[in-house]
């Protein structure tokens, strides 16, 4: 099995950005069809992570029901087939806007994106090639981290569940 893709569905943008941060790559498309998103499932070879859970039983394994009323509920709720699935993580690596392979660039090209403060400052620029959007070490970085390291936290727990053969709450 190659790595896992998914599509997020519309109510669930903020865990799309959070798995991006993490280096899986997730679409978010926003309103965007059930028939559109079932195309794309099948077309190429996503998950859809969704709250519908008549969508989900739809698609069957192609779907995972997502629970929860926040971020970290939503990430919870998937993390154990996500630690399944060995999901291998690259943070920091796409972009949070597009889901694009960010690329290092030289920051003097993107003058109009960086605020001088941040040029003189700064050394290392990642930018997108899609969309243009140019990503640097700024005051949310150290959150973002925080942030990344709960998740990758949570799937070494699950992983360690996985291991030891101990069933976890959710588990059939």
């Amino acid at each position: 099995m190659g790595q896992l893709k998914f599509i997020a569905d519309t109510m669930l943008g903020t865990l799309a950005r959070r798995l991006r941060m993490l280096g899986i790559d997730t679409l978010f498309l926003r309103d965007t069809e059930d028939s559109e998103l079932r195309y794309i499932v099948r077309s190429q070879d996503r998950i859809l992570l969704t709250k519908n859970s008549h969508l989900a039983e739809k698609l069957a394994e192609n779907a995972w029901l997502v629970r929860g009323t926040n971020a970290r509920k939503e990430f919870a709720s998937i993390s154990s087939q996500l630690s399944a699935g060995c999901c291998q993580l690259n943070p920091l690596s796409l972009c949070l806007e597009c889901n694009v392979r960010l690329e290092q660039v030289e920051g003097h090209k993107f003058r109009p994106k960086i605020p001088p403060h941040v040029l003189k400052k700064e050394k290392k620029f990642m930018g997108c090639p899609d969309c243009g959007k140019v990503f640097w070490e700024g005051t949310h970085s150290s959150s973002m981290r925080q942030e990344i390291k709960w998740m990758h936290d949570q799937l070494q727990a699950e992983g360690d569940q996985l291991e030891s053969g101990v069933e976890t709450p959710d588990s059939p």
